[in-house]
């Protein structure tokens, strides 16, 4: 590769900018497009507008009964296929991606979630075998047969175990661990050119002892909009809201409120119900109710998900507290945007969790599954005079500019970029 040719990067994952992980990517692109690096995307499930992003062509009857119905048919049935099968591994796109101009002009290849039922793993082998290839983990997925988050498995073995529940992320029907793993083990061995990122100290001490144990690796830390997510005047947002301003906020985010079991939503819900008898404290369950309408039930305001991170930010800025309750997570982003909003966050100790939150300085880490924890957690933060909360709170937005912004995750990932176009090219 000549010295001065514009870097090429290739973005693989399930889609190009809805989820988290996807939201990393996305981020992350737009901080390299600014520095000058050309940016394209493939992807399972396009939901841009962008032309720089290519979605995988997909069965045309099944594409034609999901126009129809608005029903995402075809992500059920793959799952279906995978579930039946026990096997998330063996189809999706190989040839397609290979064979596209973009894979074949990239000078380097950036991998997010390869786990959607979209990609043939054993293509992995070949990109890593003909480009410098960075693999983001945003969960354990590739360090285990099929899981994607382990909980308190007891028999980790690593990570050649079976985790059954039709509720966990990789459901099957039946164990087919020996050979998922032993098939990644065998990819694995065959990527040259593989290199290793996790956004978490946490999940990089997981990789040096998993399968993928002597691969380069490098942790860069998640990065948000800090010019999007920052304090604002509360008391102003609030009434811009219609939220009440002579209340206790407290804030608590996930995508299916309280059904989704990862992220603990039975302990936000005994958590607000030690609070139901103190009239000065009101939940915030964003995401927590289908609709566009806010419901209060008791203590609890429920509203929908905002995916709108502008609109978002505002609920933040709203709030006084910020709820964790996650039971598996790597280095979530929702903590980050609470802080840099100038929120405590009360949470469990999980993930990576502990590397952003300092236990009573900015934040109070819980007993992973106590709602005692939480409960003292809050009290702790309720107690404080007003000059030590304001403290908390201005520790909390410098340690996410010091640490936890787009711009500096995309300098690192830009330094990798190049750290390997020397070693390869």
């Amino acid at each position: 590769m000549e010295k001065n040719k514009k870097l090429k990067v290739l973005v693989i994952g399930t889609t190009d900018c809805v989820g988290g992980a996807a939201g990393v990517g996305w981020a992350l692109g737009k901080g390299l497009s600014k520095k000058g690096v050309d940016i394209k995307y493939i992807v399972g499930y396009k939901k841009s507008h962008s032309e720089n992003v290519y979605e995988l062509k997909k069965n045309k009857l099944l594409s034609f009964l999901e126009s129809k119905t608005r029903f995402n048919v075809i992500s059920l049935v793959r799952f279906i296929r995978a579930f039946l099968l026990a096997n998330d591994i063996d189809f999706g796109a190989a040839k397609e991606i290979l064979e596209h101009p973009w894979y074949k002009n990239a000078g380097i290849v950036q991998l997010h979630n390869l786990h959607g039922n979209f990609f043939k793993f054993d293509t992995l082998s070949r990109i890593a075998s003909e480009k410098p290839t960075v693999w983001t983990l945003h969960d354990g997925w590739a360090l285990t047969a099929h899981c994607a988050h382990c909980y308190d498995c007891k028999k980790y073995n690593n990570g050649k175990h079976f985790t059954p529940g039709l509720r966990r992320y990789g459901a099957m029907l039946w164990n087919n661990s020996e050979y998922l793993w032993n098939t990644k083990k065998r990819i694995y061995a065959n990527s040259p050119k593989l290199n290793i990122v996790t956004p978490s100290q946490w999940l990089a001490n997981r990789v040096k002892y998993s399968i993928l144990k002597g691969k380069s690796l490098t942790v860069i830390n998640n990065g948000i909009d800090v010019n999007v997510f920052k304090p604002r005047d509360k008391n102003r947002i609030r009434r811009e809201l219609r939220l009440p301003t002579d209340k206790i906020l407290i804030a608590y985010v996930a995508q299916m409120g309280t059904l989704d079991p990862r992220k603990g939503g039975t302990y936000f819900l005994e958590t607000a119900k030690y609070f139901l008898n103190n009239p000065n404290i009101i939940f915030l369950c964003i995401g927590g109710i289908i609709g566009n309408k806010n419901v209060q039930k008791e203590n609890i305001i429920y509203m929908p998900f905002i995916s709108d991170k502008e609109e978002l930010s505002h609920y933040y800025s709203s709030a006084d507290l910020f709820l964790f309750t996650s039971l598996a997570e790597n280095f979530p982003l929702v903590t980050l945007e609470a802080m840099a909003s100038g929120l405590p966050v009360i949470g469990f100790d999980v993930g990576g969790v502990k590397e952003q939150v300092k236990h009573k300085v900015n934040g109070y880490i819980a007993k992973y599954k106590d709602s005692k924890e939480l409960i003292v957690g809050i009290n702790y933060f309720l107690n404080l005079n007003h000059q030590s909360f304001h403290k908390v709170c201005e520790i909390d937005r410098k340690k996410t500019l010091q640490s936890y912004t787009v711009e500096i995750m995309t300098k690192k990932y830009l330094a990798l970029y190049k750290s390997l176009k020397k070693r390869y090219y």
